[in-house]
């Protein structure tokens, strides 16, 4: 365990080339879709369960690399839990009823939110429930981040709850240290779209030029940047956040300090390691890929459905 640890962290830090067999890129989306690659640019094994691009059981939110083994997750009234070690063959795991829309790995553990319920599993084939939110209303969780604080290691969730008493959906944030319970939480926050983790900070973007830092993952400190920008997506290189969704790209090198990029990003941020290659996606199935982030180039693929989120791992 500790050896595939270490070489996971070797290969994440070297250069990605087509010659090197040792990484593979795994990204999913709509209808099931799932496809891979071993350099981001020449993709194969392309796999769906529908060519409809619809928010129903069939969609995959996000990917997440561990075990040696890529799991995927998704799904709306049916929850989906896909998992694979070389991205041709995919087999379901059990899942539970309603959408697994979030996976991290950390700590040798896969943490997964379940709409207001956490799942987890320490062996990549059974998932375990974990603590569940009790906010009265439909609460859905959306995208997540696995980082080492100040606070210590732990997953921070972010999503939106539709209350019942109230008629109104509001944001909400939370943390777990090991996907049994949570650390933290907390209801009617700025909303949120994307969250990443690097250089000591969680950081969160959204609407209207959104973008917050946090130390620990529970408590959160507004950045400076413009009003009207609509983040969607941030990204950690390895050197520094990136951020695309606004009418311009932004970064930092520590979630502290922001500035505006000379340039847009023309698409969704994916994946990046500073350097060496940038994916990002569009709708209408497209990957687009960049190694100096200036020059983004679709890739060729078939024609499906829109992709959501690709993990990098060695199996």
């Amino acid at each position: 365990m500790q050896i595939r640890a270490i070489f996971l962290a070797l290969a994440l830090a070297l250069p990605v080339c087509a010659e090197d067999a040792r990484g593979l890129f795994v990204a999913v989306g709509y209808g099931g879709r799932r496809m891979s690659s071993h350099d981001g640019r020449t993709w194969e094994n392309d796999a769906r369960w529908s060519d409809v691009a619809a928010d129903d059981d069939n969609v995959l939110f996000n990917v997440a690399f561990g075990l040696g083994r890529f799991i995927a997750v998704g799904g709306a009234g049916k929850g989906r839990i896909v998992t694979t070690h070389d991205g041709k063959e995919w087999q379901e795991l059990p899942a539970p009823r309603g959408r697994v829309a979030t996976i991290v790995f950390g700590r040798g553990r896969f943490i997964a939110g379940h709409d207001a319920e956490l799942l987890w599993s320490a062996d990549g084939e059974k998932f375990e429930a974990g603590e569940k939110l009790d906010w009265k209303g439909s609460v859905h969780a959306r995208r997540a981040a696995w980082g080492d604080g100040e606070a210590g290691p732990r997953c921070v969730i972010i999503g939106d709850v539709d209350l019942w008493e109230a008629k109104k959906r509001v944001s909400w944030r939370a943390s777990t240290e090991d996907g049994t319970r949570y650390t933290s939480r907390a209801l009617d926050t700025p909303p949120a779209r994307d969250v990443a983790y690097g250089s000591g900070h969680w950081v969160i973007v959204g609407p209207d030029g959104l973008i917050e830092s946090s130390h620990d993952g529970q408590t959160w400190q507004r950045r400076e940047t413009e009003p009207g920008q609509d983040f969607q997506r941030i990204v950690w290189t390895g050197a520094r956040f990136l951020v695309s969704g606004g009418k311009s790209a932004w970064s930092s090198p520590d979630g502290v300090a922001w500035a505006k990029e000379p340039r847009g990003i023309p698409c969704s941020l994916a994946w990046a390691r500073e350097g060496v290659l940038a994916l990002g996606f569009s709708w209408g199935g497209n990957i687009h890929a960049t190694s100096d982030f200036a020059e983004w180039k679709k890739v060729p693929l078939p024609p499906g459905p829109s992709f959501e989120a690709v993990a990098f791992g060695a199996p």
